[in-house]
């Protein structure tokens, strides 16, 4: 009985080992999350929080939000552990001019844009996502 209990030991002492090691050695990801404030978002200000809590449950990452509308991107903050839009209110144009701009955009090892499918299909918007090639769309739908 003494040698299953001396080897029940080791083996959890070198699987503890190695689980520490591994998830000490991990890199960080940071993630750059933009949301789409234009006036196509009106119908979707109960899914946008929803959807950032998606994003942000992922383990080993921390992220960057921002909101874009009407060429004016906003930073909301930079780099932490959660997703934090205190207030979120659509109104007027969309345009994804800009959305790079920030220096966490480019640091950034995933680029997200949280938008509406209306935003994408509409012709007459503005807001082209082909410059977007490099970056996750999320495109809400009703």
């Amino acid at each position: 009985m003494k040698p299953l209990a001396i080897w029940v030991v080791v083996v959890a002492v070198v699987f503890g080992g190695f689980a520490l090691f591994t998830s000490s050695t991990r890199s960080t990801e940071q993630v750059f999350v933009v949301v789409d404030s234009s006036f196509f978002m009106r119908s979707f200000v109960s899914d946008v929080p929803r959807e950032l809590d998606r994003i942000d449950n992922a383990e080993y990452s921390e992220f960057a939000l921002a909101t874009t509308r009407d060429r004016n991107t906003t930073m909301v903050h930079s780099w932490q552990d959660q997703l934090t839009l205190a207030s979120f209110d659509p109104f007027g144009p969309c345009s994804f001019d800009g959305i790079d701009q920030f220096p966490e955009a480019a640091e950034a090892d995933e680029r997200i844009l949280i938008t509406s499918s209306d935003t994408i299909t509409s012709s007459d918007t503005g807001c082209d996502t082909t410059a977007l090639a490099d970056w996750t769309i999320i495109a809400l739908t009703p």
